[in-house]
């Protein structure tokens, strides 16, 4: 059941106001059940990340044997060396991997808020409708955020999640805050699914608006 906060006043009755603390109306079904894990953290598909990257052996190419991302280098990593926070070659093209992931991911979220202050700005909160030919609208937003948007302002929600975890993320990335190639692997698929669903939740608002 959803519930609606708010205040009306009645005609012809002078300085009177009638306040209702919540209104009660019946939710639309959704015939399909909710998922074990709406709004997925870093750790929470790690397990998952980690059988598909012990399958699918990770390969990087070209690989840079140089680091230079911090003022304790430039580290040489040739060989087996280790740079000055302790990482070896492969955590390091790890790291970069997931740096250029988020790179994408921040310019595909940043352009998706823009345009979701703007058309709030210009139309109010509109009403998501795709038409009755799209049986699943929105599906990313169902399946990673585990709702079924009815206006524009019920993005709003998946756009702070993608937000917060490109933030958390991107504090991985520091000065000897990760130190497994796998790891930073684990993340970059995460940053992935992250990209996915802030692209999503552009092209819908263009689409709406």
């Amino acid at each position: 059941m959803d519930k609606m906060e708010g205040s009306f006043s009645v005609e012809d009755m002078q300085n009177v106001q009638i306040n209702i603390g919540a209104v009660v109306k019946e939710v639309e079904e959704w015939d399909q059940p909710m998922g074990p894990f709406p709004y997925p953290s870093i750790a929470t598909l790690r397990d998952w990340d980690f059988k598909l990257i012990n399958r699918y052996k990770v390969f990087y190419s070209p690989i840079c044997d140089r680091c230079t991302l911090c003022t304790y280098g430039p580290c040489d990593l040739t060989g087996n060396k280790r740079g000055a926070c302790g990482l070896d070659q492969a955590a390091q093209q790890g790291r970069i991997v997931l740096l250029a992931v988020l790179m994408g991911c921040t310019a595909h979220c940043a352009h998706g808020r823009h345009l979701y202050h703007w058309c709030l700005d210009k139309f109010g909160d509109l009403p998501f409708k795709m038409g009755d030919e799209i049986l699943v609208d929105a599906p990313l937003t169902r399946t990673i955020a585990g709702i079924k948007p009815k206006t524009l302002k019920d993005f709003g929600p998946v756009l702070n999640y993608v937000e917060e975890q490109v933030s958390q993320l991107l504090a991985c990335t520091h000065t000897g805050q990760e130190g497994s190639y796998l790891d930073f692997e684990s993340k970059a698929l995460h940053a992935g699914m992250l990209d996915s669903l802030g692209k999503e939740v552009s092209d819908l608002i263009q689409i709406v608006a």
